[in-house]
């Protein structure tokens, strides 16, 4: 609605076809048996990583929170309390951070897609090489494909050249079937 003179002018704009929720989060504590783990939560967990999880809590207590809805169903978290349920059982209290709204199963979905994939960042490989411990990095979870070849003050390899990219090669765009020549 815009204000022109002593009237009020409203204009009807199309809403984006994306469907933007402002939720609010509070923080509670919840006994693990009162909430309820996502069915079709695809996030798995290894023994080695389950156990690591485990010395983590040992160390250095519960870090991260367990995300939950207003009903305590999971959206967040499901490692972290299958975990502390085999060790502690139903009755040990956890906190959580809670959403004012239920997700829609589609909204699920993106949100762990956004929490496991592409928002977390990436490693510093560089600062891990020259500044942490291999030994460790081991011990913690790195595993040593991700580490070949690198160890701390060790000269780096001569950078091998690149091949020269091909020339007249044809890409075609597989959403409207262009086809782009280099």
């Amino acid at each position: 609605m815009l204000y022109w003179g002593n009237s009020y002018i409203i204009r009807e704009v199309k809403q984006n076809k994306r469907t933007e929720i402002r939720m609010e989060w509070s923080n509670v504590t919840r006994k693990l048996s009162e909430l309820k783990p996502w069915e079709r939560n695809p996030r798995l967990i290894k023994e080695d990583q389950a156990k690591r999880l485990e010395e983590s809590y040992d160390s250095f207590g519960q870090v991260e929170t367990i995300a939950i809805g207003p009903d305590s169903e999971v959206y967040n978290g499901h490692q972290r309390l299958s975990v502390l349920m085999a060790k502690h059982g139903g009755e040990y209290e956890v906190a959580c951070r809670q959403s004012d709204q239920a997700l829609t199963e589609k909204q699920r979905e993106k949100l762990t897609a956004y929490l496991h994939r592409g928002t977390t960042g990436d490693w510093n490989w560089d600062m891990l090489a020259n500044e942490w411990d291999l030994d460790d990095l081991l011990e913690w979870g790195f595993d040593e494909s991700e580490l070949i070849g690198w160890e701390k003050d060790t000269p780096e390899a001569p950078e091998e050249e690149e091949e020269e990219p091909s020339r007249n090669r044809e890409i075609t765009c597989p959403n409207c079937g262009h086809v782009f020549r280099e």
